[in-house]
């Protein structure tokens, strides 16, 4: 995500557009591409922001996947997220977390080695469907920790499910800066899960994190609400999410939501 304030005249146009139309932009909530159905979901808190400076906030995002025949959606092998650029994700000066600390690990023991890396956390639901038997499904935490993947500035989500079936993988989510109502796009690749016979069903992914930096406080996630004066509540787009599927399915969705100044 980009600071905006360094280039208010542009975003506060856009905003005071955004304000106008905001009545008429779907919630993106459902969406459908042939038999793929997809519940997204996310909010950030608190919805009230300060017109100019930025605010720490938490940023929450998740999806259900399923199909309308019921029958089993191809695997799930990409997510996209991308961010309102209206807020920032700045890892400055906290700790990242090797990948090789993560593989075979615990719950328990990835947040005891990389728990000073911690900037969110969630949760992941798999359907496992093995020739021969049922469907069931398996369901674990996610630990999301700030990390570097060939020296960018990155995201490992770390899932541990358990239950029938038990496994734990790594989204490793890079994190690209981009321009336009976009400001940060969170990219991940899906891991075939059980040998290929699952496939991820429900995830949750919460992004916060406070911490300290010689002296100064400081917020893995901030935000600001930048709309014109006299204009104290607009719609806006807070992500849009993609997901893409082994067979070439692309499902786009687009969830708005209220950008209110503080004050």
């Amino acid at each position: 995500m980009q600071n905006l304030t360094s280039r208010r005249g542009g975003v506060l146009a856009a905003i005071a557009a955004l304000s106008l139309i905001g009545a008429s932009l779907a919630s993106g909530d459902i969406t459908q591409k042939g038999d793929i159905r997809i519940s997204f979901h996310g909010n950030i808190a608190p919805q009230k922001l300060p017109r100019k400076d930025l605010a720490p906030v938490a940023v929450q995002m998740g999806a259900k996947i399923k199909t309308v025949s019921g029958e089993k959606p191809p695997r799930l092998s990409r997510i996209t997220l991308d961010i309102n650029s209206n807020g920032v994700l700045d890892s400055k000066g906290l700790p990242t977390c090797p990948l090789g600390k993560l593989k075979n690990a615990s719950a328990a023991s990835a947040r005891k080695v990389c728990g000073d890396a911690e900037v969110g956390h969630g949760n992941v639901t798999s359907r496992i469907e093995f020739p021969g038997q049922g469907p069931f499904s398996v369901n674990g935490p996610l630990l999301a920790f700030n990390a570097k993947e060939k020296g960018k500035q990155a995201i490992f989500a770390y899932v541990n499910l358990s239950g029938q079936f038990s496994t734990t993988f790594v989204l490793k989510f890079n994190v690209k800066k981009t321009k336009g109502t976009y400001g940060t796009s969170l990219v991940a690749d899906v891991p075939p899960i059980a040998s290929g016979s699952g496939y991820i069903s429900a995830f949750d992914l919460s992004l916060k994190r406070r911490y300290s930096l010689r002296g100064e406080r400081r917020s893995y996630a901030s935000a600001s609400c930048p709309l014109p004066s006299g204009v104290n509540t607009a719609s806006f787009p807070l992500v849009r999410s993609t997901y893409g599927f082994e067979d070439g399915t692309d499902v786009i969705s687009v969830l708005t939501k209220d950008c209110r100044v503080r004050g």
